[in-house]
């Protein structure tokens, strides 16, 4: 492809994507084969300009006036490309494979856009505006915290303690020239620090590593899940925490993956056999499951369904669709799957609450309602939690007598995730 047809992909992708409900990794996974004539290296170039557009694109809007898919673009050939006037001319040429020719109005607006400092914080962190007060009251530094979802996420491993010490996956992806390294703060994390194509490796398909991030990581160690205990996973989704699970109970015991929509857990069965997962029981009929679950469960674990704002690096496009009204129909979701959980649980069970959210409306909150209608459980403080669950010294980024963590990509460096075990007394 010539870097004109590159440039009009890109648009036409995002007229599409914008106003589409599909993740946009699905939607350019679907355009890849459906366009098999754009090879590997315009299809990372397209990708990445419709990336950065989505992570960007409240500031590039701003620069540019406009929210369109073109004017777009135009802010990311000037602000993320660096291009010059003439260099952005050459990409649009009128041709059938290219956009149409400039204007003399964007041929003006590319030539005044510029990185502005005077900019609202809304626009300057590249959220959208009707959520600020809430980010405002859940993060002491939203700039800081947004500048660091601006950034493309690390690609993390766990490595699989049923077939492997982390020591021997490292040793097993140097041998395949894969650049690695120890993560900070989870036990069984690694790093990937250079470019690879991790489910290709033999260390993947032999099933020595997962794919999850360490903050993924660090909420299922937190769960402290025993060899022997029944565990409860509500919202398993595709099972990338009930995995980490059997891995720290060794096999023992058993897990049960529920999810409200039953197709998230296709994925587990194979997924189940690569890390030699045995002690898994992938659930597909609830009621009956959980009817005969009540009560007994040692360890009952809540991934519930959030805004997802912790993982905006992942996923910038899912900060555009965000609504106030799908926030609300999230906190009412959490409420219900808190009440759920705690009638599974056993007297001297935990009940675990996780989100990959930085609003206080989804974590703090919805715990607090929940304490003051349930007065069997009472939260474990960050300190002894994590003593627990991970084992190492606490990051100084966590309070100890709080009874809960947070991480944060500024401040962990990892997805943003609220993590709170609360304990039935009686």
């Amino acid at each position: 492809m010539t870097p004109a047809a590159r440039v009009k992909s890109a648009i036409d992708i995002l007229e599409s994507l914008m106003p589409s409900a599909k993740p946009a990794d699905r939607f350019l996974n679907d355009w890849a084969r459906s366009n098999r004539y754009a090879g590997s290296k315009d299809r990372h170039w397209i990708f990445e300009l419709v990336y950065a557009v989505l992570r960007r694109r409240a500031e590039f809007a701003f620069n540019v006036g406009g929210d369109d898919a073109r004017h777009l673009v135009l802010a990311a050939l000037k602000l993320e490309e660096q291009l010059s006037l003439e260099q952005a001319e050459a990409l649009f040429t009128g041709d059938k494979y290219s956009a149409s020719l400039l204007d003399d109005a964007e041929r003006a607006v590319y030539a005044r856009a510029a990185d502005e400092t005077e900019m609202p914080d809304w626009v300057h962190g590249n959220y959208p505006q009707w959520l600020e007060p809430a980010l405002q009251d859940s993060l002491p530094d939203v700039l800081l915290e947004m500048r660091a979802l601006a950034v493309r996420a690390p690609l993390d491993l766990r490595a699989n303690r049923l077939k492997a010490t982390r020591e021997k996956a490292l040793a097993a992806l140097v041998e395949e020239d894969i650049q690695a390294a120890a993560s900070p703060l989870s036990p069984d994390g690694i790093r990937i620090t250079g470019r690879a194509r991790i489910t290709g490796a033999a260390a993947f398909i032999d099933g020595l590593v997962e794919v999850q991030d360490e903050g993924s990581q660090l909420a299922a160690s937190l769960v402290c899940a025993k060899p022997g205990q029944q565990v409860v996973d509500l919202c398993a989704g595709g099972g990338g925490k009930s995995l980490a699970m059997a891995a720290a109970m060794q096999n023992r015991g058993q897990i049960h993956a529920l999810d409200a929509v039953p197709g998230r857990l296709k994925a587990m069965p194979e997924r189940m056999q690569r890390a030699g997962a045995h002690n898994i029981q992938i659930v597909m009929d609830a009621a009956p499951a959980l009817a005969n679950l009540k009560g007994r469960a040692h360890r009952v674990v809540l991934d519930v369904p959030c805004s997802g704002t912790g993982a905006w690096r992942r996923n910038p496009d899912s900060k555009w669709r965000l609504t106030q009204e799908a926030l609300a129909r999230h906190m009412t979701a959490q409420d219900a799957l808190l009440r759920q959980g705690a009638g599974l649980v056993a007297p001297g069970g935990r009940l675990i609450y996780i989100t990959c959210s930085l609003l206080r409306c989804e974590n703090a909150d919805r715990i607090d309602a929940f304490l003051a209608q349930e007065s069997r459980f009472a939260p474990l403080p960050a300190a002894a939690l994590w003593a627990e669950g991970v084992g190492t010294p606490l990051p100084d980024f966590i309070t100890p007598e709080v009874p809960y963590i947070i991480l944060t990509p500024a401040r962990s460096g990892t997805d943003g995730f609220f993590i709170c075990a609360m304990e039935r007394r009686a």
